[in-house]
């Protein structure tokens, strides 16, 4: 266990490394995508992810059992939302997803829960150090992933990350979305979540460089 702990210390004490995997991984993928290199960057967004989430993780810097909670509540509520979605029109709106994002449970792919946990939690990690009063944290935290959403939505379309029934986003989306985080929110805030990371803000600002630039150029 010490040897372990450890470890982790020397990661955190080297932030530079985790910056350098989140830099090469999203500057690489967004123009191979732009220069015409699609095909073969796409289908690596669930590795993408999941190799994100890994670089979350080993930079928290408090590991603990309310980390593990904030993770499964997280993971469980974007997976109902996503399975009422996808097969009932609930919460969001009428959608599918086809095979891009890797291997699916219900017609969700598995990797969705991961990537809700992802934006909500690089969205409280930054927030959580303002003295916004708590529940007002909450719904501007919800807020904002909500407009992040915004960005997401029509990059999301073009990479066929999933698809609406109408070929157009429905303003419900937008209200499932802030719904939904509300909810991942309020756990946070209530079992008081460590949220302490040397690579959230990093995670948030690659993120919005990859969605922000093939809006504009996709």
């Amino acid at each position: 266990m010490d040897k372990l702990k450890h470890i982790h210390q020397q990661f955190l004490d080297r932030r530079w490394i985790g910056a350098i995997i989140i830099a090469a991984f999203y500057f690489f993928g967004t123009f191979g995508i732009l220069i015409g290199y699609g095909d073969w960057f796409v289908p690596k967004t669930a590795f993408n992810l999941l190799l994100t989430f890994l670089v979350l993780i080993v930079y928290q810097e408090k590991l603990n059992y309310k980390l593990l909670i904030a993770l499964a509540s997280c993971y469980l509520i974007g997976f109902t939302a996503e399975y009422l979605g996808v097969q009932y029109g609930l919460i969001f709106g009428d959608y599918f997803y086809p095979d891009t994002l890797g291997p699916q449970l219900l017609g969700v792919p598995v990797v969705i829960g991961i990537n809700w946990y992802i934006i909500t939690f690089v969205v409280w990690s930054v927030l959580d150090k303002s003295n916004i009063h708590p529940w007002l944290k909450v719904v501007l935290a919800a807020l904002i992933t909500t407009l992040i959403d915004v960005v997401i939505e029509p990059v999301a379309i073009a990479l066929d990350f999933w698809t609406w029934d109408a070929d157009e986003i429905p303003l419900q989306n937008y209200a499932g979305w802030f719904v939904i985080s509300i909810l991942i929110f309020a756990i946070y805030q209530g079992i008081k979540v460590p949220s302490k990371n040397r690579m959230a803000i990093i995670i948030l600002g690659w993120q919005l460089f990859f969605f922000l630039l093939l809006n504009i150029f996709l």
